[in-house]
């Protein structure tokens, strides 16, 4: 046996030892979440909890069962929030196809429901190899798209071996991410090379996906498809969603997106501030994760404020101070209300949220120092003068208070943002070149091009 031929057989034995030891590890972990799951299948009515192990409706399973589907694979919210850009774009491309999209929580399986052109959505299956098995037989894909970082190592194998082709969109690998990964590499060196095609971010992203062991030639730099979210609800969407929430005319509106724990009580103490010159101010709350909303409701009882919950509004209920959303994905289309506005998860270790829906309104945008998810583009937005990065809750304040009582420096940042997201299209059209390289070449069962592209 050749030197090379002893490497290969010697890395695949490693890479056969560390799926072993992932799943016995996974094996052990979901016995404790076997009593919750099937608590939920048995006692919440019409639970879709069940999609987890595989099982799926007899009618869901016809309606698959009519066509060819291709499987989008997204985390939650904003993962399918990108997915359905790159979906309606396929849409057009293939015509003949259907479309499902699986997620890990149950708010994005809700948001992708909803979403025109999706035949089903659903909870992605727990990653144990029966399960994940059964569920590809079950969907029967023609072609599995993933998002972003969702690195799923049974799924990726499923449907490698099923000859499904298996392409990554959005591809990142953030710094924390890849600390996490890096002494993992002899693991995820096999997964990644699950993949077909890799269309990552940035070089960044692409430097660290070949430090963990992704095979070079697979790899695409196609940009942020999440620039695309450039739609904006018109004018008259707006204002019937300013009457909606029976906002008061001409009052100021202040919005926190996507917070999280201990970033409510910091806009608290910042609205306080704020009200003190602008009594008319109105702030819309909204809670990254819907479960944490007792909990800010508590918070908001334990403060001298009036608020009311989203669903609560009525004209016997209109908000007087704030607003707590607690509803699935509006929040996007509320920052086009936004007077001044906060986007959470950057106050926190969590490492920021997606800002460019802020820009997509023409808005300026404020976050926090904790941008790791989303520094290139927060570095970005920032040197196009879109937005401001702030270290203290006071620089928070001051910042917000400047938007607020400056309308024509607004304008001037929501402007710059709107040129900024149109400058950088281009990524959705990339990605999809290359979907439609590999997963022609899939489908008519020959080799898949991998030096076809430029990179």
């Amino acid at each position: 046996m050749r030197r090379g031929d002893n490497f290969f057989h010697g890395s695949t034995t490693v890479i056969a030892l560390s799926y072993l030891f992932y799943n016995l590890v996974l094996l052990l972990l979901s016995f404790f979440a076997i009593p919750f799951s099937l608590s939920k299948i048995l006692f919440s009515k019409g639970s879709v909890h069940r999609e987890r192990w595989g099982f799926y409706s007899p009618g869901l399973l016809q309606k698959l069962g009519k066509r060819p589907h291709i499987w989008f694979h997204a985390a939650s919210v904003g993962e399918v929030a990108v997915a359905l850009s790159l979906l309606t774009a396929m849409q057009r491309a293939y015509p003949r196809h259907g479309f499902v999209i699986s997620t890990t929580t149950p708010q994005g399986r809700a948001i992708a429901s909803r979403a025109q052109g999706v035949d089903a959505a659903l909870l992605a299956p727990l990653d144990l190899p029966w399960i994940v098995r059964r569920a590809v037989k079950r969907i029967k894909p023609r072609l599995l798209l993933v998002a972003e970082t969702e690195l799923w190592p049974n799924l990726l194998r499923g449907a490698k071996r099923e000859g499904i082709p298996v392409i990554l969109f959005n591809g990142r690998i953030s710094q924390r991410s890849y600390r996490f990964y890096l002494p993992l590499r002899f693991f995820f060196r096999g997964v990644l090379r699950n993949f077909d095609a890799l269309c990552l971010k940035s070089n960044a992203d692409r430097e660290r996906m070949v430090s963990l062991g992704a095979t070079p030639n697979t790899m695409y730099v196609t940009g942020d498809i999440k620039f695309h979210q450039i739609a904006q609800p018109s004018e008259i969407a707006g204002e019937r969603l300013r009457q909606e929430l029976r906002l008061p005319k001409d009052a100021p509106v202040l919005i926190a997106g996507s917070t999280h724990e201990g970033e409510e009580a910091l806009i608290l103490q910042v609205f306080a501030g704020l009200r003190i010159d602008l009594p008319q101010l109105i702030l819309i709350l909204a809670p990254r994760h819907l479960q944490r909303i007792t909990r800010v409701e508590k918070l908001l009882g334990s403060q001298r404020v009036r608020w009311v919950k989203r669903t609560m509004i009525s004209d016997e209920r209109r908000p007087e101070e704030i607003i707590l959303l607690d509803t699935v994905g509006e929040l996007a289309a509320l920052y086009g209300l936004g007077t001044a506005i906060f986007v959470g998860g950057s106050f926190c270790r969590v490492g920021g949220h997606n800002i460019l829906e802020v820009l997509a309104h023409g808005k300026a945008v404020i976050f926090g120092p904790h941008m790791e998810n989303f520094s290139e583009i927060a570095q970005l937005v920032v040197e196009r003068g879109a937005g401001i990065q702030v270290r203290t809750p006071e620089g928070l304040g001051d910042a917000l208070r400047r938007l607020i009582v400056d309308p024509s420096l607004s304008k001037e940042m929501g402007e710059k943002g709107l040129a900024l997201l149109q400058e950088q299209q281009g990524a959705l059209e990339k990605t999809l070149e290359i979907v439609k390289k590999f997963f022609k070449a899939g489908a008519e069962g020959g080799p898949l091009a991998s030096g076809s592209l430029a990179r």
